[in-house]
């Protein structure tokens, strides 16, 4: 069965403020391309459609053209999987008109999916996460395991190492497959591909990690979570990554998503490389002057900017408002050079007091004075502390 893998789509996700629905529109658009082109059997979508747990209205139709788009009106089927960042319910709410175009939506662990046809595919049989699946009279099973943590999966691990449950819980799912068919298994999770099995669970940025040896021994993992395409070949286990830039730091690497012919004896993979729409660049000049000149260089280029300035005093509104004029460039960085500057001890009275915190202000503003009700509420928390220091 021929499989394309995608994940951490991050719908309605702004970057300092700016939409990137424009850009995903773009990627869903390629994403159809390649399910006619490659002639997709089963697409799978790995977690993390939304960017927040309360999508907005623009980011839900998004997903809603897309599964009716991708799914070419029910030819192609469409497993998904909610991520750390999905409500499912908000996912699961078009199920039921999702289900004639061959679209299967998880929403929680151990779900169990009604059988019967789903677009052109065939659900003949269902455990719980699991699903059998023929199409074109070829067979697959698919174990699905959603973002798991104790809330989602109901239970504490605080007598049970969070990796060994995973790897007891993906164990089990696996070991419904008792047909001579190939298996899949596609969760959202952090893989950590340096833990020994028995050291403790990461912990990383909210999402403990299991380690590669937790992840059982199947045709194909499609894994959701990590930005960028990661391998673990000995596992056929990957991460396809995002499919567009979503912080500076994923300019290093290119996006892609992942297509799998799978058999009962092999998997063979093929990458296809996504274009980068509108990509993350970061720029540092030295001087007012030349910011100015370097926004307007960048004028005419599609891009989203981030400019650091090296200065040795803080730019004035005039020079931010003309290197704003650049509406691609997302935030101005001051680097302030203080070893230019003489640093002074100086014995403060409290009016010196006063002049120091408004400059600091402007420092920190960009050149900005605090307001009157600003320096006050200053000036008395400092009498507080005086005060509480002599009592």
């Amino acid at each position: 069965m021929r499989v394309l893998h995608t994940s951490d789509w991050h719908l309605g996700k702004k970057l300092e403020g700016q939409s990137r629905i424009s850009e995903q529109k773009l990627f869903i658009n390629a994403l159809e391309r390649v399910i006619k082109e490659e002639n997709i059997d089963l697409v799978l979508l790995a977690g993390d459609i939304y960017d927040t747990y309360n999508p907005s209205a623009e980011a839900e139709k998004l997903f809603f053209d897309s599964i009716k788009q991708l799914s070419l009106n029910g030819k192609t089927g469409i497993i998904i999987i909610p991520g750390n960042h999905d409500n499912p319910q908000r996912l699961t709410a078009v199920s039921h008109l999702a289900k004639d175009y061959g679209v299967i939506i998880y929403d929680r662990a151990f779900q169990e999916i009604k059988i019967g046809k789903y677009g052109n595919l065939n659900i003949y049989n269902s455990v719980p996460g699991g699903i059998f699946i023929e199409k074109n009279n070829e067979k697959i099973y698919v174990y699905n395991l959603p973002f798991p943590s104790e809330a989602t999966l109901n239970e504490t691990f605080d007598n049970v190492k969070f990796n060994t449950r995973i790897k007891d819980i993906l164990a089990e799912g696996v070991s419904y497959n008792k047909e001579d068919i190939p298996t899949i298994v596609m969760t959202h999770i952090y893989v950590a591909g340096s833990m020994g099995e028995g050291e403790v669970a990461l912990e990383l940025g909210g999402s403990r990690a299991i380690a590669i040896n937790d992840l059982p021994e199947v045709n194909y993992i499609a894994l959701g979570h990590v930005h960028k395409p990661m391998y673990f070949k000995e596992k056929n286990a990957y991460y396809c990554g995002s499919p567009i830039e979503y912080r500076v730091s994923e300019n290093r690497f290119n996006k892609k998503i992942f297509i799998a012919d799978i058999t009962k004896n092999s998997t063979i993979l093929k990458e296809i490389p996504l274009e980068n729409y509108k990509p993350i660049k970061e720029y540092t000049v030295t001087g007012s002057e030349e910011a100015i000149i370097k926004s307007l260089e960048l004028t005419d280029k599609n891009e989203w900017i981030y400019l650091n300035v090296e200065i040795d005093e803080p730019l004035t509104n005039s020079t931010i408002r003309k290197i704003k004029s650049n509406k691609n460039i997302l935030e101005i960085v001051p680097i302030i050079n203080i070893e230019s500057k003489e640093i002074e001890a100086t014995n403060y009275s409290e009016q010196s007091l006063e002049e120091a915190f408004i400059e600091f202000y402007k420092e920190e503003t960009m050149g900005l004075p605090p307001s009157d009700n600003i320096t006050k509420l200053f000036l008395e928390i400092l009498e507080e502390g005086e005060y509480s220091e002599t009592n």
